[in-house]
């Protein structure tokens, strides 16, 4: 009896161990691309969303930011080989470290290392920004204006972000019918989202500080968004900023439509046209567009 015991309480320290081990945050790592100009420009981190983060270099958006004057690096941070295989604790460090290892380049105006997201890089972009002074201006597509919970299904709900072995504080999903049916659907989360941000106390917890921002923001929101309430969020985050007083150009936009809005030419446009702006502003790019 006691050999039975003594082996059921060590099947259980195994199997905890191994659950202990499965739900640990992978190794930090990203994936980025640069495209580089041959003359000195201000440069553009590229963070997608739920395909993993990276904008392909024939991406639309890539291609008309480096017409428009600026090197483009578009970063994978999940999915692609060498970087984590699921959205789950991202650990931020490597953001960091990109930022100050362009920053410090001779082709690259340190002022103007700006960082373009949209969706989950949106939410991405604006946590990174608000951590890093070495970052000149941001844009945040359908953003979010608090850090969720990992979309990693897990026993343990767990952070999609980290600093060192630190999660960041997050929003987690709702134990309901709402999260089941997103799950199942496969895109459809608005429902969740949106039960998730009635937490109210963890809302006040995960709310990134974008008042920390070190220079214009610019946030754009989808009025029929079907992922996640990107128009609110957008609006939640610009309210912030003005009760905090900040001190840079913000830009806000609600727009007509669905979530994936840099399909958008008119979208794609705004978005350069406000890089283009804080570039010209910063001294890296002439007053006329290149």
């Amino acid at each position: 009896m006691r050999r039975i015991i003594a082996l059921l309480i060590m099947s259980i320290i195994l199997m905890v161990a191994a659950l202990i081990w499965r739900l640990g945050p992978a190794p930090a790592a990203i994936a980025p691309e640069l495209d580089l100009r041959a003359n000195r420009s201000p440069v553009v981190l590229l963070l997608g969303g739920s395909e993993g983060g990276r904008f392909a270099a024939s991406d639309p958006i890539a291609q008309e930011l480096r017409d428009a004057g600026f090197h483009v690096a578009p970063v994978a941070y999940f999915g692609a080989p060498g970087t984590p295989a699921k959205l789950d604790r991202i650990a931020l460090d490597p953001f960091d470290a990109l930022v100050a290892k362009l920053s410090a380049r001779p082709d690259v105006f340190e002022q103007c290392v700006f960082i373009a997201g949209a969706s989950k890089g949106a939410e991405l972009a604006l946590l990174l920004a608000s951590g890093n002074d070495a970052v000149g201006a941001v844009s945040a597509v359908a953003p979010a204006h608090v850090v969720f919970q990992s979309p990693r299904v897990t026993p343990i709900p767990q952070s999609s972000w980290r600093r060192g072995r630190a999660p960041v504080a997050f929003v987690p999903f709702p134990l309901d019918l709402s999260t089941v049916r997103g799950v199942l659907s496969g895109n459809h989360f608005a429902e969740m989202y949106r039960r998730a941000l009635e937490n109210e106390e963890a809302v006040r917890l995960a709310t990134i500080p974008v008042e920390r921002i070190a220079g214009p923001v610019q946030l754009i929101g989808a009025a029929q968004d079907e992922v996640w309430p990107s128009a609110m969020m957008a609006q939640a985050a610009a309210a912030r900023l003005e009760e905090q007083g900040f001190p840079h150009d913000i830009r806000v936009q609600i727009v007509d439509g669905g979530h994936y809005l840099l399909e958008r030419a008119e979208i794609r446009g705004s978005v350069i046209e406000f890089l283009i702006g804080a570039a010209q502003r910063a001294g890296c790019l002439p007053p006329v567009m290149r």
